[in-house]
């Protein structure tokens, strides 16, 4: 599924975390700089997207930003600690409503 970069943003991702996201390099627009705008690949709004999830869970951005990326390059699996590891299944809803624990 292609997202825009305003699905993104309507999903529940507000401008300032974004933008915060970027100053820290953890989100990655092709063309970034005063006066030209930003190009966003597909792959750059899934990780943005997954990012936003991970962090309403409760990772930080920087955990939340590393998953995604292993997301991205195939690794459903992501490594967490001894013997923890996190599944990420994009063909759960996005928001279900119900919460583990």
């Amino acid at each position: 599924m292609m997202l825009t970069l305003q699905q993104v943003l309507d999903r529940g991702l507000d401008v300032r975390t974004l933008e915060y996201w970027i100053a820290r390099r953890l989100l990655r627009p092709v063309a970034y700089g005063h006066g030209v705008p930003r190009q966003w690949p597909p792959d750059e709004l899934h990780v943005a997207d997954l990012m936003r999830r991970l962090t309403a869970a409760g990772f930080t951005a920087e955990a939340a930003a590393r998953v995604a990326r292993n997301h991205l390059e195939g690794r459903p699996l992501v490594p967490l600690g001894d013997g923890l590891a996190l599944a990420i299944d994009t063909d759960l809803p996005a928001e279900t409503g119900e919460r583990c624990g």
